[in-house]
């Protein structure tokens, strides 16, 4: 929230702010507004779609030592050793995103008078994922599309012009930023799976590629007189489309042991990949003419490398000796961090910019217990503790609960997985020359809805 008589001995215009100014907002943007927001703070580190199919959603993903759909091969292919016929498989899920913003209202005193809610944030996005598998006698066989990553970020803020005392808590709203970017990074490819003995191998490889990406930003401001005024210097709202510069490769490995018919561990490995993109951006300012907020977009375009760090899995399943079928699994993984690395260049000083920010290794722990009521009807439900590469006091608690109906080789799956986190942050469109404020609490909440259709031939 921008109170704008703190602002005007502060503000500078566009006109007078030299190429390397503009440069270094436009990274100042790029880092605090994506980083330390949404989702595990999308898009630098992506927000990582893994689950797609209900069944895997159910269980928080702790059943990578047993095999779903093609879809969950790539947790871990050996999984699918020793199936035998066709599986066909599609999902539709929903991720919807709520985050409020509130800022402490204080008066010349000092004092706290409110804490204002100021951004309501409402995302919603859609996945689709498909695929088979066909497997005879040692050997099967997956084919796979699935939601990989998403840079998906929702975000509007209030403008409020101001009042003086004692009105210091009822600045009346003059207009709102808004930034929407949405699109799926999408992981398509085979993976292939063997047994011997107790002992099964198997091998995934799967290209990424980019699907609706898109990034829009813009204001909207509420007195139609300035509206006029404020779109013949810039464009109120502006979209730009983008998309992979290269096209990365994912490998999993994985390997699976079973003890007799209650125990099997798993053991699994995806390597290290790297993101790069060329994009425009941006660049939220407050023009002192117009006594308004407005947003520019930098001609020159900024390309980014994003490189993740790779991924060990281990997995657990145990099948106790109940007269109905059940299963508990467990699983752990981890991510170093330390290795992830991101880099910018810009077309118009011909430089490129490291960004170096202190990331930690990252645990996620995941536990989920499915239970056939009857042989059509299996209830589920998991949980996660996923630790956060940024802070230990974002860590997350997952829940997750499903069921499905089953009728000979049709099944169907529904699932809903809720999470939630509280943090404190700066503004994210700070003015020119004034340094952010950290009085911003930020509470955002996660709902992803899932249901699958199964056939098998």
């Amino acid at each position: 929230m921008i109170n704008i008589h703190k602002m005007n001995d502060k503000k500078t215009s566009m006109d007078t702010m030299r190429p390397t100014r503009i440069f270094s907002m436009v990274m100042l943007l790029l880092l605090s507004s994506t980083l330390y927001a949404q989702s595990y703070f999308n898009p630098l580190l992506m927000n990582q779609l893994g689950l797609s199919h209900s069944r895997d959603v159910a269980l928080s993903g702790a059943n990578s030592s047993d095999y779903s759909t093609a879809m969950n091969t790539f947790s871990n292919p050996a999984n699918q050793a020793g199936f035998a016929g066709l599986k066909l498989s599609g999902s539709f899920g929903a991720i919807t995103t709520n985050e409020n913003r509130s800022f402490p209202a204080i008066d010349q005193f000092g004092d706290v008078v409110a804490n204002n809610i100021y951004v309501v944030s409402k995302g919603l996005q859609n996945t689709f994922s498909g695929g088979a598998t066909w497997g005879r006698g040692p050997l099967s066989i997956s084919l796979a599309s699935t939601p990989f990553l998403t840079p998906a970020f929702t975000f509007k803020e209030e403008i409020r012009g101001s009042l003086y005392s004692p009105n210091i808590n009822r600045d009346p709203l003059v207009g709102y930023h808004y930034m929407n970017q949405a699109g799926v990074i999408q992981a398509s490819g085979a993976s292939f799976g063997s047994s011997f003995g107790s002992w099964s191998l198997g091998l995934g490889v799967r290209a990424l590629h980019g699907v609706g990406l898109e990034n829009e930003y813009g204001i909207s401001v509420l007195d139609s007189a300035d509206v006029s005024a404020l779109a013949a210097g810039s464009s109120l709202l502006e979209t730009e489309s983008w998309g992979l510069d290269n096209s990365p490769l994912l490998v999993n490995m994985g390997v699976i042991k079973d003890f007799g018919l209650h125990w099997r561990i798993s053991g699994s490995y995806q390597t290290a990949y790297s993101i790069e993109s060329t994009r425009r951006s941006a660049l939220p300012l407050y023009s002192n003419t117009l006594a308004l907020p407005f947003v520019t977009w930098v001609s020159d375009s900024v390309k980014s490398t994003i490189n993740i760090p790779a991924r060990l899995e281990l997995g657990l399943r145990m099948k106790p000796s109940n007269s109905l079928p059940t299963s508990v699994y467990v699983s752990l993984a981890y991510q170093d961090w330390t290795q992830y690395e991101v880099t910018y260049g810009d077309s118009l000083l011909n430089a490129s910019f490291p960004f170096d920010n202190a990331m930690q290794e990252a645990f996620t722990l995941s536990g989920g217990v499915e239970h056939w009521v009857n042989e059509n009807v299996p209830f589920r439900a998991g949980f996660t503790w996923a630790e956060s590469p940024i802070d230990r006091d974002l860590s997350q608690a997952i829940i997750s609960g499903g069921s499905g109906w089953k009728s000979g080789p049709l099944q169907f799956d529904v699932a809903v997985q809720l999470s939630s986190v509280g943090y404190r942050y700066i503004d994210i469109f700070v003015p020119v020359d004034m340094a952010p404020n950290a009085y911003e609490n930020v509470r955002e909440s996660k709902t992803n809805y899932s249901i699958s259709v199964s056939y098998s031939l």
